[in-house]
């Protein structure tokens, strides 16, 4: 009951806009240790959450800032021209190129590196049109989240490994609700694109019928950022860029090297390669400090959140609670049970603790009904496209920091597109046989 009135706690503070996430994130768990006792271990508790997610900080903060130089540079100048292109300065075509440009960015399985180069292609235009950058936030994250069902990505690698089976024999069956689910994504983008239209279209008439002193109509909204300035564009060196871009993202999709270190380097690199000048690199780095530093905090402040969750054991407690629930003659039923509580479960708490904790009790609950962990574990990723908007990704505050924007904000439109990919996601599996029917 401690662990859900925390949960309860955590996310009433956080979308009734009292406190701000980070707030919330340190001084919730604190407070519910605090009652449940564990005053005395509450440093090392907190210390121990912190070591858990620093590798996961530094990975973001350098990742910002390798992708970040890149942009300075103009790598992804043309990318960017085309998708403006195509979006012609109509809102529906800009919110599908949104979701198009992410669902193809995001196979590299990194979510801070889609963010980035996402917002810097489209937060001008969204700007410039007088767009809300909200539509912009919801439906990067929806075809984010779908797009990390690769094997490559986060939870289908995870799965796997806690339940001790081939990523290649998890994901092969899940091809066919990935592609539905993109299309969900797409289909919503394109219905979320076409009130924008019409909200805008309907601004402009009452604009143009009776403009107020001092406003401007959407057209003349505030110019978005430009991803460079003209001094820093590197036109010359995009080839040894581009080439610097793959040498980091292979090994990345890969799996051959380590994040943190690929991004490290990839950092050093690309300063030394485009800006040599000592004075021009402390200029880039003060200049992209706004977005690095507050996901960063962010991160810290989240691994005390779930440090406190793993380390007074309510995680342990809430896993096996739920387990509980499942009957012993239901073994059969095992797969769409995950399912469901995978939709719940990963948006409230850390994947780790759903993965490691829970699916493994699942899984052996199945096995004694001959249901494969196979199975199990591709019951338990369909709820990606909801996972993608809960306050536990990081990668999540890193775009809401870059859009300057509250995370209430966007959750509100937010979830129930994610929870409607994922329905999406999980009546094809179902179909498809990729989770089984009891």
């Amino acid at each position: 009951m401690l662990t859900l009135a925390m949960l309860a706690a955590f996310l009433g503070l956080v979308l009734s806009g009292r406190v701000s996430v980070v707030v919330a994130l340190v001084g919730v768990p604190i407070v519910f240790a605090l009652l449940a006792g564990a005053g005395g271990d509450l440093g090392g508790i907190v210390g121990d959450g912190i070591a858990t997610v620093a590798p996961t900080a530094a990975l973001i903060l350098f990742a910002v800032l390798f992708f970040s130089i890149l942009l300075d540079a103009g790598l992804f100048d043309p990318l960017i021209t085309v998708l403006r292109r195509f979006a012609r300065d109509d809102p529906m075509r800009v919110v599908l190129a949104t979701a198009v440009l992410t669902l193809l960015v995001a196979v590299d399985g990194d979510g801070s590196s889609t963010y980035i180069i996402v917002v810097s292609a489209l937060l001008p235009v969204y700007r410039r049109l007088g767009m809300r950058v909200e539509l912009l936030a919801v439906v990067a994250v929806m075809a984010a989240g779908t797009a990390t069902l690769l094997p490559w990505g986060g939870p289908v690698i995870k799965a796997p490994t806690a339940l001790d089976v081939d990523v290649v024999e998890v994901y092969a069956p899940l091809v066919v609700p990935q592609l539905a689910g993109a299309a969900a994504v797409l289909g919503l983008a394109a219905v979320l694109g076409s009130r924008e239209r019409s909200r805008l279209g309907a601004l402009r008439e009452r604009v143009a019928v009776a403009p107020a002193a001092g406003t401007d109509p959407p057209s003349a909204a505030v110019q978005g950022d430009e991803p460079a300035e003209q001094d820093l564009r590197r036109p010359r060196l995009a080839l040894a860029n581009l080439v610097l871009a793959l040498a980091v993202m292979a090994p990345l999709i890969a799996g051959w090297v380590e994040p943190v270190l690929l991004f490290v380097a990839g950092t050093v690199v690309a300063l030394l390669l485009n800006y040599p000048d000592p004075a021009t690199q402390a200029r880039l780095l003060r200049r992209h400090a706004p977005n690095a530093i507050p996901v960063t905090v962010l991160i810290f402040a989240a691994g005390v959140f779930t440090g406190v969750l793993s380390g007074t054991g309510m995680a342990e407690s809430l896993a096996t609670s739920l387990a509980a629930l499942v009957p012993p003659d239901a073994g059969a039923a095992v797969p769409l049970a995950t399912a469901l509580l995978a939709f719940p479960l990963t948006f409230v708490v850390q994947q780790d603790t759903f993965y490691f904790g829970v699916l493994p009790v699942l899984s052996g609950a199945a096995a004694q009904f001959g249901v494969p962990a196979e199975a199990v574990a591709r019951a338990a990723v369909v709820a990606q496209p909801l996972h993608a908007y809960s306050p536990t990704v990081a990668a999540l505050f890193l775009l809401l920091g870059l859009l300057r924007l509250d995370y209430r904000a966007m959750v509100r439109l937010g979830v129930p597109c994610g929870l409607a990919v994922s329905a999406v996601v999980l009546a094809v599996a179902l179909l498809t046989g990729a989770v089984p029917l009891p």
